[in-house]
């Protein structure tokens, strides 16, 4: 692993008890090695850009493949920064990215994830038709039963309780096998535990989240949930632009013609219902994140 003692202009930083705190969850890493490794964060190591930053695949040298998110300096992202490497350095699950180090240098902050060579799901869904047409049922089916997996464990971990606040097709990573890897937890919250490891604490922690919080994540989930089945983008699929309460729902949606008449058509009216329960307009009669991940779980 890259030696993260000291930063590529030699300035000492371990004496911020703030980065000490990171350290103890996940490797600190040296910017020199990192921009060696995307030749100064050039456009040709250059697979992504969103409102946060710039990312980039590099090789690192103990030969692992990565991707290199560097924040935009113009913004003050410190409290996302931190979000996102408490949450992903502290929780292990096999549908969240893995986060492997971080990087802070001055006005520099990088996070270092494990690279996912399949992208993220939106590019697959709406770039083009013949890449939507490889994402067949079974296959989008899978993606929806990992991300409700993780979503559920995330709300109800036993000593954690986390909700995500802003899931989405781009914020869903996938692996080689194209299971889906859940990034993106800058504005996630946390609740606060009794027995809460201390590396939390760097986080803002609420007493207890409330009920509409999970909802959130839940009606979020059901967005995605008819975005795979219907290719629509997310702004098409709210509750005002769908009449989710009528009998006739499955109808007014236009599904994805790549899916249909495969002999799943069954299977894609209960995901269209499941989509509509999830996205109810009240949160109190939304399901549960379980209960949506013990329905996908059992559709497919």
């Amino acid at each position: 692993m890259i030696d993260g003692s000291e930063c590529s202009d030699g300035i000492e930083v371990n004496n911020d008890p703030k980065i000490s705190k990171l350290e103890k969850i996940v490797t600190r890493m040296s910017f020199m090695e990192l921009a060696k490794a995307t030749s100064h964060f050039s456009q040709d190591h250059e697979i992504g850009k969103g409102m946060l930053g710039k990312v980039y695949k590099a090789l690192v040298p103990n030969g692992w493949n990565v991707a290199i998110k560097r924040l935009n300096a113009s913004e003050n992202l410190e409290e996302e920064f931190v979000s996102e490497i408490t949450i992903l350095g502290s929780l292990r699950h096999q549908n969240l990215v893995p986060l492997i180090g971080f990087c802070v240098e001055r006005d520099e902050r990088l996070l270092v994830y494990k690279y996912m060579p399949n992208g993220n799901l939106h590019e697959w869904l709406h770039t083009t038709d013949d890449k939507a047409k490889l994402l067949d049922f079974p296959l989008r089916v899978k993606i929806a039963v990992g991300v409700a997996k993780a979503l559920a464990w995330l709300h109800d971990g036993g000593n954690f309780h986390v909700v995500h606040s802003y899931i989405s097709t781009q914020s869903i990573l996938l692996d080689e096998n194209f299971d889906p890897k859940i990034s993106n937890f800058w504005e996630a919250t946390l609740e606060r535990q009794n027995d809460m490891d201390s590396s939390m604490c760097l986080l803002p922690l609420v007493d207890s989240l409330d009920f509409t919080s999970y909802k959130k994540d839940v009606y979020r989930f059901g967005v995605v949930l008819l975005e795979l089945l219907t290719r629509k983008e997310s702004y098409q699929l709210s509750c005002s632009s769908l009449n989710l309460s009528s009998s006739s729902f499955a109808s007014t949606l236009d599904v994805d013609k790549v899916l249909l008449g495969q002999g799943f058509d069954a299977m894609i009216l209960q995901l269209l219902e499941l989509a509509s329960n999830c996205m109810k307009f009240i949160p109190n009669q939304r399901p549960t994140m379980l209960q949506v991940y013990l329905t996908v779980a059992a559709i497919s």
